[in-house]
């Protein structure tokens, strides 16, 4: 009894993935990627708005705009921390985060095979820990917003 106890107790923090530093949350979106592997959703790594902004922008995509989709379309499949469908991170560098309050932000830099990019991360800290609340790509030729994206989605024909 005492070893399933202990055993439940381990998978506990596992289960629930809370960050308890900025930090922590980065290194955890990054590392898998290191190796070539994913993540199997991102839904955990994001903030209670920007997931709000994802079901406001599926719910605005409608039979019409279907047929106008491209890859830079925002949808749960489109994986900010990457840009890209597959991934082998090289020179991964994240920088300490400036922390203000229950907010903080940092930059990744990395090489995604032979491709620089360099993102902007904005983190807030919600009650189960911190999570990111915003993504900025500013590496060369590579200029959006996430949030910017799923509100004013520039591929929604109306």
């Amino acid at each position: 009894m005492r070893i399933l106890l202990t055993f439940i107790l381990l998978l506990v923090p596992s289960l629930v993935q809370a960050f308890e530093t900025p930090k922590a949350l980065l290194e955890a979106i990054y590392q898998p990627y290191q190796a070539g592997k994913k993540h199997e959703s991102l839904d955990p790594f994001y903030s209670n708005r920007i997931k709000g902004l994802f079901i406001d922008h599926a719910n605005r995509v409608t039979a019409e705009t279907v047929a106008f989709e491209t890859d830079a379309t925002p949808s749960r499949a489109f994986n900010p921390f990457l840009d890209a469908d597959n991934a082998l991170l090289l020179d991964v560098v994240i920088s300490e985060p400036v922390l203000l309050g229950d907010n903080a932000l940092a930059t990744v830099s990395f090489h995604n095979f032979d491709h620089p990019s360099l993102l902007s991360i904005a983190m807030v800290k919600e009650a189960d820990g911190w999570k990111v609340d915003d993504v900025t790509s500013t590496g060369a030729g590579e200029n959006w917003m996430l949030s910017w994206l799923l509100i004013y989605d520039p591929w929604d024909v109306k």
